[in-house]
């Protein structure tokens, strides 16, 4: 889907427009636009965001999810699809509602803190930031290596985390080089690819 967002270049921030095309794992509508700092409504801070809230109306409650039941969690998945469609602020808060209802010290808690960070880092980017999100990249990605020590399988919660993390690394590489461009590659991003076991 085509995605209008702020990039940085030599000049400093540009609008841009994009493309990212993938899978989509849930069928709940994306918000209205995808949040970017300084261009757009804060999501919540007022009635003017995508996901204001007015007084005494009840936010919908997130529904942890044991490791191995992955599939059933609309929370994760619709997180998948928002970083995967670029709404990179939007999957950061999908998946900090999962995240605080789980074991911070065990694989779920890491995973769902990595992919938290490596969104953040994808802002970060689009927003010409690179000092904070090189920090970013580093935190997740020695959270997503956590992971990969502690579980009994390479893909955890559907997610193959070792090309993953390769393709992350990869992408942001070219990327956070003091003067390199921000440039789209709709071939070369990480997206997230959830599998089952039995579809290896």
């Amino acid at each position: 889907m085509p995605e209008s967002f702020v990039a940085a270049s030599g000049d400093g921030p540009i609008l841009t427009t994009v493309e990212f095309s993938a899978a989509r794992y849930t069928r709940v509508l994306f918000p209205r636009y995808a949040y970017r700092p300084g261009v757009n409504p804060h999501p919540t801070a007022g009635p003017g965001g995508h996901s204001y809230r007015s007084p005494g109306n009840v936010p919908t409650l997130v529904k942890p999810v044991a490791p191995e039941d992955w599939q059933r969690s609309t929370d994760y998945l619709y997180g998948c699809d928002l970083y995967n469609h670029a709404y990179w602020w939007e999957a950061h808060e999908a998946w900090e509602g999962l995240w605080q209802l789980v074991d911070k010290t065990a694989a779920q808690g890491w995973l769902l803190q990595g992919l938290i960070q490596v969104s953040a880092c994808a802002l970060k980017v689009a927003l010409g930031n690179r000092r904070g999100a090189q920090r970013l990249l580093e935190r997740g990605g020695r959270h997503l290596d956590a992971v990969m020590e502690q579980a009994a399988d390479p893909r955890f919660m559907g997610l193959a985390l070792g090309s993953f993390l390769e393709a992350v690394n990869a992408y942001y590489r070219l990327r956070l080089d003091e003067g390199a461009a921000v440039t789209h590659d709709p071939e070369a991003f990480p997206y997230i690819i959830l599998r089952t076991e039995e579809a290896r």
